[in-house]
Parts: C-alpha cells; sequence; structure tokens
C-alpha cells in the first residue's frame, strides 16, 4: 500500500516541487529568525554548559539558584606577568590600577573586579585600606599610587621646576600615564565607575592582533576611541584634603626621585605580601612577578558575548602599550567565557568553511560517479532541503543549536547522501535493465515509467533503512540531557525528511534532470568494473577465508575496547593558540580556572531559621570542619586520596577559614561569637560566603583538571569525606565545570548506550523484515564489527571518549544498516532469478558496490576535512568518522557478500506478496500438516524448474542439497551402463 501510494503521488511531480519549494521558503524564514543573530546576521550558538546539565534532578534548579544568590562562577581572570621574573613594581601596578579602572567603566554586566590594590589591611595604622596605602600628612592614609601620580602632577603643573633632559624624558613617558587617569581618589573612582562609549564594531586587526599574541609589538593602533578612552583629566575632589594640595609637596623632587622613592615602597609591600594567604595564586604569584584582575559578572550578564570580549581584548591591546613597561609586560587573560566564546567562534567558521568545502568534494565524486553535472544537483537539492527543513523546524520551535546537535547537519548529509545515490544508481540500473528487455519493436521506456520501476525496487529498503535509523537516534529523546535529547529529536526530523525527498524530490527532478545510462557490465571495461570483478574472484575462491580474517579483527578490536575511558577533554584547542598559552601562563603562575562550588545547609529541623546566632552554619564548630577539609585537600598532615587523582592541581580553597585567620591572627580558641561578629563584617564589605538569608554557605575551589575524569573523580571524593568532616551539615556541590563533565561523560556513555540498544532495534527490525533470526545476525554483523572496529581503536590508540566522537557510532551504524539492507533487497531479488546463492551474492556485488563506494568515498573525502580545524575535538571527530565509513564499505563489500552465499533469504515483501489461505494449502498434500506461515515460507524457498522432453535433471556424482517434487509430468530414475539404460522408477 506505501509503495502504491508513493508511485501514485510521483504521478504528480510539478505539484511535488510546488509544495516543496513553497514549504522550503517557509522553513528558510524559520531558519533565519531563529537560528541567526538579526544584527550581526551569525549564527547563534549556545556554547555555554547549560544544555548539558539535566533538568529533572534538581542540579540545574540548584545551579540557577547559586548563581542568583552568590554571582555568577564564569570569572575573567587578567594577568599582567613580567617576563623577567622580577617582582611587579610601580609601572606594573599603575597599569593594573588604570586597567582595572577601564574594565569597571566599559565592560558590562560585571559584579566585582578584585586585584591585590583592593584587599584591606587586617590591622596597623591603615587598618581597613589596601596594603599599599600609609599614613600622610594629617595622619590620613593615602594611596601609594594615588600619592605618586598626584606628584607628579603637581610636578608637571609647576613652571620653576628646572627639567633635565633625563627628567624631561621621564615626564614625557608619565604624561601619557596620567592623562588616562583622574585625580580623583582611586576608592572614589573604582565605586562611581565611568561611562564612556566604544564603538560595538572594531577594526578586525585588533582581535587578530591580540590572538597572535599580547607581547608582539603591533603594527597598528586600536581604534582611535579606544586607545584615547580613560578617564579625563579634572579637578581632584580631594582638593579640600590639605594632603593632597599642590602647595604642600616639595618643589625641590625630581620626577626620577619621586619613581625611585615610589618604587622602592612599592617593593617592599609586595615583596611582604608574596606569602599572603590572601594574594597568592588570586591576585599575586608565588615570585610576585604576576599581578592579576579577577572579574566576577551578574547573574544576567553573558561575558562570553562577542561584544564583551571584543571589549575586554580592547582595553588589553592598549594597556600592553605602555612605553614603560612594554618590553617585558605580558598581558594574558583566561577563563570559561573566553573559552565559550572561542569554541562558539571556532565552530561557526568550521561550518562557513568546512561545510561548504565538503558539500564541493561531495559534488566532485558525484560528478566523477554519473559523469553529468546535471545529475549532481539531484543529491545536492535532497541533502540541502534536508538541512534547510531540519534548521527550519529547530527555529520554528525556538531551539538553539549547541555543541551537540551541531552534529545533525553531517548525520543528515551522511544519511542523505547514501539514500539519494542509492536511488540514482537504481534508476540507472532499471533504465539499463528495461533497454535489454526491450525488443527491438517495442518503444522505448518513458520517464514515468523509469521512474516507477525504480520506485518499486527502493520505497521498501530506504523506508526499512530511515525506521531503523531513526529507531536509534529517537531512543536518544528519553534522556534527561537537552542536548541528547535535541540530538536525537533533529536527527530523526532530518532522516525522516531526507527519506520524503527521495521518494519524492529525487523522482520529481529526473523529470527534467537527464541521467546518463551507465554500460553493461560486458562493456564495462574502465578501472571501477576492473576492481568489482577482482573482488567477485577473490569471493568466489576465498570466501571463507574472508569471513575468518574480519572475525579474527573483530575479536582484537573487541580486546582493545578494554582499554576504553570515557573523559571529555579540555585540550579542546591546539597548543600554539594564544588561548592556551594564556591559559598555561595564568595557570602555572597564579591558579587553574576550574571551579566547583561547595554548598553546605543546616539540617532540617535546627534553629537556623528561627535564630541567627544559633545558625549551624555560624559557629566555630563549622569553620574547624572546614579548616580539616582544606588541610585535606592540600595534603597538609601527608598524603591523602587527592594524591590518587590523575590530572588535578588544587590551587585555592575559597572559604572563611582564610580569612578569618588571617584577620584574627589564628584560629585557635576560635568561639561561635566570634564567627558570626566575622560573617556580620564580610556581608557588608568583605568576600561574601553566607546567602543572603543565611542559609547556604558557599566555599569555592579552584583548580587545574585535564577532563571530567578528574573533576568526577573529587566529586565522589568529596561526597564521601564531607560527611565525615562535617556530620552536622548538609552538603551539596554544584558548578558549571562539575555538571557539565557529568553530563558530558552521561552524553557519553548514553550514545554507547544508545548504539548497543540500537543495534537490538536493528536486529528485530532484520530479523522480522527476513522471517528468520538468524539472518537478523547474518545483517547485523557487519555493522557489529564496524562498531567494533571503531571502539577497539580508541582502545587500542588510547582515545577517551568523548561528547562529539560518541555521535560517530550512531552516523556509522546509519550507514552500514543502509548499505546492509540494500545489498540483501538486491540479492533477494538475483537469488529468485538465478537460483544460486553463490551466483547471486556475486552479482550483487557489482549492483551495490557501485553507489557505496561513491557515497562512502564522498562521505569520507568531506568528513576528512575537519582535520583542518583548530578544535581538536572537531579533528578527532572527522577522522575517525571519515576511517569508519570506509571501514564499513570494506566490510559491506567482502564480508556481507560471502556470509550471504551460504544462506537462504526470505523477505517480508515476498512473504506478505504469498496470497495463501489455510484452504489452499488443504487441497496439497505437500502442506499437509503445515501452518499458513509455514506453508509460504516452504514456497518461497523452492524455485520451478522446466525440463523440457527428455531433459536431465541431476545424475550420479553431482553434489546437491535441493528436494524435487513433481508439480506436473512425470520423471524417470534410471541406470546408464555400457550405452544401455535401465529404467527403475517411472
Amino acid at each position: 500500500m506505501f509503495v502504491r501510494f508513493i508511485t501514485r503521488l510521483n504521478q504528480f511531480p510539478k505539484l511535488i516541487l510546488l509544495v516543496i519549494f513553497a514549504l522550503s521558503a517557509f522553513f528558510f524564514v524559520q531558519a533565519r529568525d531563529g537560528l541567526f543573530d538579526p544584527d550581526s546576521g551569525r549564527l547563534r550558538i549556545n556554547s555555554t554548559v547549560e544544555p548539558f546539565i539535566e533538568r529533572n534532578s534538581g542540579a540545574y534548579q540548584q545551579f540557577l539558584d547559586t548563581r542568583e544568590a552568590f554571582g555568577s562562577e564564569e570569572v575573567v581572570v587578567i594577568a599582567l606577568h613580567n617576563t623577567e621574573k622580577e617582582p611587579v613594581g610601580l609601572d606594573y601596578l599603575l597599569t593594573l590600577s588604570h586597567l582595572k579602572a577601564d574594565v569597571e567603566a566599559k565592560v558590562p554586566g560585571i559584579s566585582k573586579v578584585l586585584s591585590m590594590l583592593d584587599i584591606p589591611q587586617a590591622s596597623g595604622k591603615c587598618a581597613g585600606k589596601s596594603y599599599f596605602h600609609q599614613m600622610g600628612i594629617g595622619s590620613v592614609c593615602l594611596s601609594v599610587l594615588e600619592k605618586y601620580e598626584h606628584q607628579i602632577s603637581c610636578l608637571n603643573k609647576s613652571s620653576s621646576i628646572n627639567i633635565s633632559a633625563d627628567d624631561e624624558a621621564i615626564l614625557l613617558k608619565l604624561k601619557k600615564i596620567i592623562s588616562n587617569k583622574s585625580e580623583k581618589s582611586l576608592e572614589e573612582s573604582l565605586e562611581e565607575g565611568i561611562e564612556d562609549d566604544l564603538e560595538e564594531s572594531p577594526e578586525e586587526n585588533l582581535e587578530e592582533s591580540l590572538e597572535e599574541g599580547l607581547d608582539e609589538s603591533l603594527e597598528e593602533s586600536p581604534d582611535e576611541d579606544v586607545a584615547d578612552s580613560g578617564d579625563p583629566v579634572t579637578e581632584a575632589d580631594t582638593s579640600n584634603d590639605s594632603s593632597l594640595d599642590c602647595t604642600l609637596e616639595k618643589s625641590s623632587s625630581s620626577p626620577q626621585k619621586i619613581h625611585a622613592d615610589t618604587e622602592a615602597k612599592i617593593r617592599k609591600t609586595v615583596s611582604s605580601l608574596k606569602s599572603h594567604p590572601l594574594f597568592q595564586g588570586d591576585v599575586l604569584s608565588k615570585d610576585a612577578s604576576t599581578a592579576a584582575l579577577i572579574i566576577t559578572f551578574n547573574p544576567e550578564s553573558k561575558p562570553e558575548s562577542a561584544e564583551t570580549q571584543q571589549i575586554i581584548k580592547q582595553l588589553l591591546v592598549k594597556h600592553q602599550q605602555n612605553l614603560e613597561i612594554s618590553d617585558t609586560l605580558r598581558i594574558a587573560y583566561a577563563g570559561q567565557p573566553r573559552q565559550i566564546n572561542k569554541a562558539s567562534r571556532l565552530i561557526r567558521q568550521d561550518m562557513q568553511l568546512i561545510l561548504p568545502m565538503s558539500l564541493l568534494l561531495i559534488v566532485i565524486v558525484l560528478l566523477i560517479a554519473f559523469r553529468s553535472i546535471k545529475a549532481v544537483f539531484v543529491p545536492l537539492l535532497v541533502v540541502l532541503f534536508g538541512i534547510l527543513w531540519t534548521a527550519g523546524i529547530i527555529g520554528w520551535v525556538g531551539d538553539e543549536l549547541n555543541l551537540v546537535t551541531m552534529a545533525c547537519a553531517p548525520i543528515i548529509v551522511c544519511v542523505g547522501s547514501a539514500y539519494v545515490i542509492k536511488f540514482l544508481n537504481q534508476y540507472q540500473t532499471e533504465t539499463l535493465e528495461i533497454k535489454q528487455e526491450r525488443s527491438a519493436e517495442e518503444p522505448l521506456a518513458s520517464i514515468p515509467q523509469i521512474i516507477t520501476a525504480t520506485l518499486n525496487s527502493v520505497t521498501v529498503p530506504v523506508t526499512v533503512t530511515a525506521i531503523t535509523t531513526v529507531a536509534g537516534f529517537i531512543a536518544l529523546v528519553v534522556s534527561p540531557i537537552p542536548a541528547v535529547q535535541q540530538l536525537g529529536l533533529y536527527s530523526s526530523v532530518g532522516i525522516i525528511s531526507i527519506n520524503l525527498f527521495t521518494l519524492t524530490l529525487a523522482p520529481a527532478l529526473l523529470h527534467y534532470i537527464h541521467m546518463p545510462e551507465i554500460a553493461t557490465s560486458e562493456e564495462g571495461k574502465g578501472l571501477l568494473n576492473h576492481f568489482f570483478r577482482l573482488i567477485a574472484v577473490w569471493l568466489r575462491l576465498h570466501s571463507k577465508r574472508l569471513i575468518w580474517i574480519w572475525l579474527l579483527i573483530a575479536g582484537f578490536a573487541a580486546f582493545g575496547m578494554l582499554g576504553l575511558s570515557i573523559n571529555s577533554s579540555t585540550k579542546t584547542f591546539p597548543e600554539e593558540s594564544q588561548l592556551v598559552k594564556d591559559l598555561k601562563l595564568i595557570e602555572n603562575e597564579l591558579s587553574g580556572t576550574d571551579t566547583l562550588r561547595l554548598l553546605f545547609k543546616a539540617e532540617t529541623g535546627s534553629d537556623s531559621q528561627q535564630s541567627s546566632a544559633n545558625n549551624p552554619l555560624k559557629t566555630a564548630k563549622t569553620i574547624y570542619g572546614l579548616k580539616e577539609l582544606q588541610d585535606w585537600m592540600f595534603q597538609v598532615n601527608g598524603a591523602t586520596e587527592i594524591d590518587n587523582i590523575k590530572g588535578l592541581r588544587i590551587d585555592k580553597f575559597h572559604s572563611p577559614v582564610d580569612v578569618l585567620a588571617h584577620y584574627r591572627m589564628g584560629l585557635d580558641k576560635l568561639t561561635d561569637e566570634e564567627v558570626v561578629q566575622f560573617f556580620e563584617k564580610t556581608s557588608e564589605n568583605g568576600p561574601r560566603f553566607l546567602s543572603t538569608a543565611e542559609d547556604v554557605l558557599q566555599v569555592t575551589i579552584r583548580m587545574r583538571s585535564n577532563g571530567s575524569t578528574a573533576f568526577l573523580a573529587l566529586r565522589d571524593m568529596l561526597l564521601l569525606k564531607v560527611p565525615e568532616l562535617l556530620p552536622h551539615l548538609k552538603f551539596s556541590y554544584t558548578g558549571g565545570g562539575v555538571l557539565s563533565s557529568e553530563s558530558a561523560n552521561n552524553i557519553a556513555q548514553g550514545q554507547i548506550n544508545s548504539v548497543f540498544l540500537a543495534l537490538i532495534i536493528v536486529f528485530v527490525i532484520l530479523s522480522l523484515l527476513f522471517l528468520s533470526w538468524k539472518m537478523g545476525v547474518i545483517a547485523l554483523f557487519p555493522n557489529v564489527i564496524t562498531i567494533l572496529v571503531f571502539f577497539g581503536s580508541l582502545g587500542w590508540l588510547d582515545i577517551p571518549i568523548g561528547v562529539t566522537i560518541s555521535v560517530i557510532a550512531a552516523i556509522a551504524l546509519g550507514i552500514g544498516v543502509d548499505d546492509t539492507i540494500h545489498f540483501l533487497s538486491h540479492y533477494n531479488e538475483n537469488a529468485n532469478k538465478l537460483r544460486n546463492k553463490r551466483e547471486a551474492s556475486l552479482k550483487t556485488l557489482p549492483i551495490v558496490a557501485r553507489p557505496m563506494m561513491f557515497s562512502t568515498i564522498a562521505l569520507s573525502a568531506g568528513f576528512i576535512l575537519f582535520a583542518q580545524s583548530e578544535m581538536e575535538s572537531q579533528v578527532l571527530f572527522g577522522t575517525f568518522t571519515a576511517l569508519t565509513l570506509l571501514v564499513c564499505l570494506a566490510i559491506d563489500m567482502t564480508f556481507l557478500p560471502s556470509v550471504v552465499m551460504e544462506t537462504g533469504l526470505i523477505t517480508v515483501w515476498d512473504y506478505v506478496g504469498l496470497k495463501f489461505d489455510e484452504e489452499f494449502i488443504a487441497g496439497i498434500d505437500l502442506f499437509q500438516n503445515m501452518t499458513v506461515r509455514e506453508a509460504k515460507i516452504a514456497s518461497l524457498m523452492a524455485y520451478p524448474e522446466d525440463l523440457k522432453q527428455g531433459g536431465l535433471l541431476f545424475s550420479e556424482g553431482d553434489i546437491g542439497d535441493e528436494m524435487y517434487v513433481i508439480l506436473e509430468g512425470s520423471i524417470s530414475i534410471f541406470l546408464e551402463k555400457n550405452g544401455k539404460r535401465t529404467d527403475l522408477v517411472r
């Protein structure tokens, strides 16, 4: 019925084209509006961790609640590094101060910017002020940096100073610094901020120069509005303060002397802070050669956006050009927002460059295959319309593309190309067969007749293939992870669309696009035909040997699977990229940029909800428990379980412990009252550890990990250790890093499980299709070998399974099942004609091998282009997809024909075509005591043999496994000796 419907529908090719083009226009609008940014016109890609966080477990809501309570964990770290490894001095801190002011003024969505200039002293004359404040005139604590800039400003205004040549050179340099710095006090300028306009689209060379390295000299300057931006020189707000009155400054001091004196003070202060627990690793390196800014963002901000990242890059380029320290200054910045932005940009570049090049390679291969430019348009349009409809549906629904759903496009290209190439090859085959069977006086077959014959041959196998492939992908929809759900759903939508276009759009186009005829096998003298004949000879002579070879390869690959591991590595970008260089510098000099948030709550039923003073979170017991946890993590008292985690380095443990110990001069005899007072003071102006409602205590771990495995190993250890050290509190964890690691591993593991589930589904479908579980196994086995070779290769090469690599198995399975079903359907047809399984298999091979080879080569050539990507995950994805498809082709051209040579084959469409009933089989003695099903199978396994009068059926010594039933006429069994015949039975 379905075949009849498709053939009837294709009687109206113009209507088909009109409807498809009209719907395509609609989906084009939906894709444009839903997937592309209306302002920039760029493809929107959600490269954050949110699509990978499970929605139903409560972890996602806790992630959102924590971000709302404590701010975003996505920080950007900007490091000013002295390449000569000298401690940072006056000029470095001036640059740091100016950069901090610019960042606060120009970067949108900032919650806080922390530097070594902001951490207050715990005691002393300037307690509460930064460590760079000193007592000045009138017992007023002044910033050393502010005082220096004020002195230089006063010196410049004085006309009575005789400037030496050396002093004049220094002043010229200093003018460039102070022109961008207000005479306001540093604290006031940081609180008030400065509003300044910034162009949204900077020059392209700006971004490129930063990516090439901030440490290199720039040939071109950034835009004028950026280079000249900064605080205008205004009247000092502190003009009423006598300590900053120019009349009180000693006019006898030279700029050189002022600089030297201030430099000495700065060096002394910096040296005293190298081992300070609140500085080291966060805002100052151990050797004091690197100072940093830590930028945190508001929950609703988007620090990964191109606009925010571009502003940061502009500011860094600007301050890299500081004349005083440009030779030794190296500015680097890192953080999850930068990595997200970079990944999104690279994927977009790959889509814009590699996908068109892949399609171009496919076009070239198809052009060679079909020897017609017009014929190439058919598969190309089918694939493009399939991608367009899928993209339109995604945009229509309102979803965004993410790092997983990006795989939908190559999946559609793979499956779509295979479907339509096999359709076109069958069209050429039907054209040739009709031409050969036509007598000289019969008219040539029309295009509609050829299309009808083609549809009768390919509709069922193509549709069954689509059903089996969709069955594998649709199983992903039950995953709790949104990205996986969307991959399964939209891949299924794309495959269904491709199947529809193969059976409607392709036939409709063939009414107007002429396909060249293929030569007969006898006429074919080309290299390809010679190659197919060579394979046929090998199969005829060594079929059993080939089966054993593939079985040994499968066994070897299966053994390699023992070394498989799942690890979504953070090594996405090449080592030589500027992002990786910056990240390594910050991780080596300061701390890792990976974070894990530990959350503590009072046990249910405690007094925390009734009295703040009795809050279990604000007790000495909690502080001591956190101190034990910190000592355990840093292995203060000897090696702990942490030492067993490979690829993990814990750098910072942000908790009340170090802050309280610093201001209290230790934790000895700590009381609950002191802890309560500490949290009251820090809630107003200090590091925040308690939520506003004081029901959640947050501790943040900064670390460096090489992938999800290390992250999750730490998580598992904390789940066991924390209840031992803090039994009176409820413990949980959150953070984009750990949740995305969990999801990435779940995705990879889920893909593996879905592949094996898909194999089971395919086995059931093939068993029903060929009415035998044995044939289901035979049909499935080539795909099993392909999957084993793929996973085994990963194990032997020690390549962990990540999110993108795990998709390859599903692609290979889709292509493999498609090739298997097409081969077996053609084999069944030839077996019915030739009555010889070996000959049928050998005849089927060149018929199906041609489209299989061209489609696989085209797809492999397209995927291998991903090796040009800058992202390691994309390189592995493209390379392994291409190799897996080639392995799949080799198996389908050698193993599958060898296996079916020794088996019988019955298809479900043959079975359904027999109109047997109980009354019919009751009248045939041969079918006595048989069910209708058994009678049908017996009939389909048989074939008629017409013998002429006196014809010989078999002779003594012939080898055969047939049983003959005489339907009409009679036979005689006789002996013939010395020319004399003796009839035994007649």
